[in-house]
């Protein structure tokens, strides 16, 4: 799935990133090696850094502001969902999450109230991560995918044939009928495996069949 924002692109290099990044993290120690590995790996120079999801909600009306990176624990966020409320306020703006958090809900949530991102903190390369997201798409860990194997009925793994191809449609960003026709099969039989594909991933919309289909497919 890819989205194009010409606002937060890199330079032609994809060395420097052009916009102002909001960190919001009450972790000192944290942010600091944070703003280092931005500005020396990703060459960010407008940098705003918040103690708490109020604090950050005020610096967000920035309009320079492109670029937030949040901690799911800091002070003053109640959960995931208040994602939503960053969006709501700046829809122009990229949200990523960076939390030590690991699981499934967590993720899920996050991407569901429109997170363009979930990265664990304890994965490496982190400015990699952000380059995928930056470029458009949206970046989901690999370990949403291991957690829903791990949580799935063994006669639901490992894909069938006909869900694989079918999730390779979804992830292609075909629509159902276009999936239809080309494996030859009814728009009624797409539907039948895209809600199997549900079940199995642990996704809430089609969005994020596609995110975690990209995961499990490569």
């Amino acid at each position: 799935m890819r989205r194009k924002y010409s606002h937060a692109k890199l330079g032609r290099a994809k060395e420097e990133f052009r916009g102002t990044v909001l960190i919001a993290d009450d972790h000192a120690l944290y942010r600091i090696g944070l703003v280092q590995l931005l500005r020396n790996d990703l060459k960010a120079n407008k940098i705003f850094e918040a103690t708490s999801f109020t604090e950050s909600i005020e610096l967000l009306k920035h309009k320079d502001v492109t670029l937030v990176i949040l901690d799911l624990g800091m002070t003053g966020m109640s959960s995931p969902k208040d994602i939503a409320r960053m969006r709501l306020l700046r829809p122009d703006v990229l949200v990523v999450v960076l939390s030590a958090s690991d699981h499934r809900e967590d993720i899920l949530e996050a991407l569901s109230a429109g997170a363009h991102g979930y990265i664990v903190k304890s994965q490496k390369d982190l400015i990699g991560h952000l380059r995928y997201i930056l470029s458009g798409e949206v970046y989901v860990p690999p370990i949403l995918a291991e957690q829903a194997n791990r949580s799935s009925q063994p006669e639901e793994l490992p894909l069938t044939s006909r869900q694989r191809q079918v999730l390779e449609g979804v992830v292609a960003g075909k629509s159902n009928k276009e999936i239809a026709q080309a494996l030859d099969i009814a728009e009624g039989t797409v539907k039948l495996h895209l809600a199997g594909l549900f079940r199995l991933l642990g996704a809430t919309n089609r969005a994020h069949v596609a995110a975690l289909g990209k995961q499990l497919i490569g």
